[in-house]
């Protein structure tokens, strides 16, 4: 009983985690097309300071997603396999409900 709720409690910090992640992506992405074309100060320019932040972001999200991009094909084809075997039912007489008459 205690194990589950220990995964349930990963499980939920997982999900807040992959939402967190997805939103700071999306943040970095929409600011960096909206201050593309700015009106830029110099070299101590505020918006290209955060918009070489977001791009920093955005490189280090990227190896990452490049690795699960990689492996999630894999992961999903072995999990395809496991349930579909796992989902064909074993035919018996019983399951059939077939009467053996002498």
């Amino acid at each position: 009983m205690r194990d589950s709720g220990i995964s349930n409690t990963r499980r939920i910090a997982a999900g807040i985690v992959g939402v967190m992640m997805l939103v700071v992506v999306l943040f970095s992405a929409s600011y960096i097309a909206a201050e593309a074309d700015h009106d830029c100060a110099g070299d101590d320019c505020p918006v290209c300071v955060c918009i070489q932040l977001c791009e920093n972001i955005l490189n280090q999200v990227g190896d990452v997603a490049t690795r699960v991009s990689i492996a999630a094909p894999v992961v999903f084809l072995l999990l395809f396999v496991l349930f579909s075997v796992y989902s064909i039912p074993q035919e018996t007489l019983i399951s059939k409900k077939v009467r053996l008459n002498n």
